[in-house]
């Protein structure tokens, strides 16, 4: 039996020979298509991004200082690794890969064309050109969303109101908002164990003087988009300034009725009918093995200032004697703040498209591709 195998033959055009004779000269623009460019452009991403996820970005400088020498700060810093996705040199790196794929795309499509409408090997083929715009597009809204984009974050106390956020980088540089952002109310739910189960902040928006968006709930992973600006659910916390200490203060002895001073943090008041002062320096939820606790100093006249922890778990009715009088910690009443990230991302439309073709490619090429047939003859 003798079996008869049709096999197609590539022309010296597709191979890239004139006249059966190899092409010695490089052409003009060559490193540009080329695999040699391509393979160390995509080993120098991976590499800055393995850089970017160990060295914490647009961390404030205190973090950095805590974990790095001042010297080596500086050199990190004036490098440009901590805000190494905005740094030209990233950027630069990002447009040469644009280039070399535009290029290497570029090259083959006359002879991808040839061999679709010559050969008739199916027009499927040409959707791996549409998975190349797909990674372009990708591209080009990282490009767009670095240079005209940015991360910033912002505080707001309950009750409160913000008209600038400040930007996430070493300089934490203020940027202002074209409307006004106020806390309405926060709340927190705990589980049994003391952890946080959910946190929810109530916004509103107004522009001057007319509200926009009235009370709107603001979750984890339930963003709330406004002129451009998406706003995070980030953290939350107790605010220092706006929370009141409740303190009850009596002389030793008995003498004269209780007094009840409310303070804010950093915050002096007197004593009425005593020339003493006390001033609030600072709270904490768990001192040690104490629990809460408040920090507070007493200032006597031709004594020296007295600072002391006063907790809420040992108070009881007897209180704490220091100097002349007797202080109990009777309550703290808070007021949360909640922490928000803002984000501006025009490029996210851009890489959306991108996505969507690199899909769409990819099914078009793997689902319609016709596979290449081959012809058995068979001859006795």
């Amino acid at each position: 039996m003798i079996w008869k195998v049709p096999i197609t033959i590539c022309s010296y055009r597709d191979l890239g020979v004139k006249g059966g004779r190899e092409k010695t000269g490089k052409e003009r623009g060559s490193f540009l298509y080329s695999l040699k460019l391509t393979i160390p452009l995509l080993i120098l991403l991976a590499a800055l991004s393995v850089i970017g996820t160990l060295i914490p970005q647009n961390a404030p400088e205190q973090q950095y200082l805590q974990l790095y020498s001042k010297e080596t700060y500086s050199i990190l810093r004036d490098v440009g690794l901590l805000d190494m996705y905005h740094s030209w040199w990233f950027m630069g790196v990002l447009v040469l890969l644009a280039v070399n794929l535009s290029a290497c795309s570029l090259k083959r499509l006359p002879g991808v064309w040839r061999q679709v409408r010559e050969a008739k090997r199916g027009y499927a083929r040409l959707a791996t050109y549409l998975t190349h715009v797909s990674v372009l597009l990708i591209l080009l809204g990282g490009l767009v969303g670095a240079v005209w984009g940015f991360k910033g974050y912002v505080q707001i106390a309950e009750g409160e109101s913000v008209e600038g956020i400040f930007l996430n980088n070493p300089q934490r540089a203020r940027i202002p908002l074209e409307f006004t952002v106020r806390c309405d109310a926060f709340r927190v739910d705990f589980y049994p164990d003391g952890s946080p189960k959910e946190y929810i902040s109530t916004l509103t928006f107004m522009e001057g003087e007319k509200v926009v968006l009235d009370h709107v709930p603001l979750r984890v992973n339930h963003p709330i988009t406004y002129r451009g600006l998406t706003f995070y659910q980030a953290s939350y916390g107790i605010s220092d300034r706006s929370s009141r200490a409740v303190v009850e203060v009596r002389k030793r002895g008995g003498r004269g009725n209780s007094i009840t001073v409310k303070l804010g943090q950093g915050e002096m008041k007197p004593i009425p009918g005593t020339g003493a002062q006390i001033g609030f320096m600072k709270y904490r939820a768990k001192v040690h093995d104490f629990g809460e606790g408040i920090l507070l100093v007493l200032f006597t006249p031709g004594s020296v200032p007295e600072s002391f922890w006063l907790f809420k778990r040992f108070s009881g009715i007897e209180g704490l004697q220091v100097g002349d009088f007797i202080f109990v910690f009777k309550e703290l009443k808070k007021k949360y703040y909640t922490g928000i990230q803002i984000t501006h991302d025009p490029g996210v439309p851009i890489v959306w498209v991108g996505c969507s073709l690199l899909v769409t490619g990819m099914v078009l090429t793997f689902t319609f591709r016709k596979p290449q047939k081959r012809e058995f003859a068979q001859e006795a």
